[in-house]
């Protein structure tokens, strides 16, 4: 068995002189979150938990490096990446709707920088595939030619259009097999390990220190034990190795009830707020969508560094005015992840510059500028506005360009 990190390099190995589109290095990136397999490509290779770590099958690793590999590889057979017209809204984590975020990404960013061509600030025309107003191949390729998705380089691949970009065959092919491989692995459902109880959906596989299991609400509550608040203000470096195990405790925020799996700490004081399942805990670290789970904002302030402050962590400050945006300026019921939805650049004289593309909003997407005591309100108001389980209230109208 080899690490994640040597299993890497196996890979570098094994597609040296491969024109394909490759990024080898991501595959130590991917965190567990839902089934046992990390992806190089569409190829799935499976991995192993022993003593909290996950390992890989040597031959696994080349067999799926020698595969892709293997594909034909024209950079100039090309294909139009748009869903058929009798195609659903694009999932929010598509290879299609992803590329499609960085684009709006990037065109953001590069009017930022240089104005928009129309002559006004942000331009407010929904492009769809089109490429949006202000972005440059350049451009994007500069900024965003590393964006990986299953250790695949899209983006230095596309071909624009006078319609569209375009993408190689070859690529296409690797993106909707992951695409489908990935939905497969995360559905497959299994009987609770402690009642034999058929699960409904994936949301009682829980982690362990050898792997994953299914663990019905019910057996979850009377096996665990829920957090009452023990180790307000302890230090996390002080039960880090003497314990106790955060995976004797329930998850302070899942309802219904999930095993927890760390202790969640706050990095800035070093204090422990309180036992977290794996898929709230990375939650809170990425600090996108954090803010919409019940009880976040309540859970981040059991700090005793943070609560006298009344603030949130800093990967949180962005999310809450994201969030505030996203509910105010949105869709109606838009359920696309609001980072996707949402996006802001702070600006060199101060504030922030804002979009709102919501997929479904009707008149296309709304920009708008946040001045900096614009959004120091909006943050007040969303921690006391989430700590009484309210929605955030409306705040000041920010200022338009």
């Amino acid at each position: 068995m080899i690490t994640q990190k040597l299993a890497v390099q196996y890979l570098i190995d094994e597609m040296r002189g491969c024109p394909l589109p490759v990024a080898p290095e991501q595959f130590k990136r991917k965190r567990f979150t839902g089934h046992d397999a990390v992806f190089f490509g569409h190829q799935p290779v499976r991995a192993y938990k022993h003593a909290n770590r996950w390992q890989f099958n040597e031959p696994d690793v080349r067999e799926a490096a020698r595969r892709l590999a293997a594909l034909e590889w024209d950079p100039a057979d090309l294909v139009d990446p748009r869903p058929s017209a009798d195609s659903h809204t694009l999932a929010p984590t598509s290879w299609r709707a992803q590329i499609q975020n960085v684009t709006g990404s990037a065109a953001a960013a590069a009017r930022h920088r240089n104005g928009c061509p129309c002559g006004t600030t942000w331009c407010r025309e929904e492009t769809g595939w089109a490429r949006p107003c202000g972005l440059t191949a350049h451009d994007l390729l500069q900024h965003y030619g590393s964006y990986s998705i299953a250790c695949m380089l899209p983006i230095p691949t596309l071909v624009w259009t006078d319609a569209t970009w375009l993408i190689p065959r070859t690529l296409a092919f690797i993106l909707d097999r992951w695409q489908e491989t990935e939905h497969e692995l995360s559905t497959v459902l299994s009987p609770c390990s402690g009642c034999g109880t058929p699960s409904q959906d994936s949301s009682w596989r829980v982690p362990t220190t050898s792997g994953w299991k299914t663990l019905c609400p019910a057996c979850a509550t009377a096996t665990l034990r829920p957090y009452r608040q023990e180790l307000k203000g302890t230090s996390y470096a002080r039960i880090r190795d003497r314990g106790p195990k955060a995976s004797d405790y329930l998850c302070v925020l899942c309802d219904p009830p999930r095993p927890a799996a760390v202790w969640d700490h706050c990095h800035e004081h070093g204090l422990v707020r309180g036992p977290l399942c794996g898929r709230c805990n990375t939650a809170e670290g990425q600090g996108k969508e954090f803010l919409n789970l019940k009880g976040s904002v309540a859970h981040l302030l059991r700090c005793d560094g943070c609560r006298p402050r009344r603030t949130v962590p800093p990967h949180h400050r962005l999310a809450a005015l994201r969030r505030h945006l996203h509910l105010e300026r949105g869709a109606d019921g838009c359920n696309w992840p609001m980072h996707m939805c949402v996006s802001i650049t702070e600006t060199a004289e101060g504030g922030y510059n804002c979009q709102i593309r919501c997929p479904e909003r009707r008149g296309g997407p709304v920009s708008l500028h946040v001045t900096d005591e614009e959004f120091e309100h909006i943050l007040s108001q969303a921690v006391e506005g989430l700590l009484s389980g309210m929605l955030l209230p409306e705040g000041p109208t920010p200022s338009r360009d």
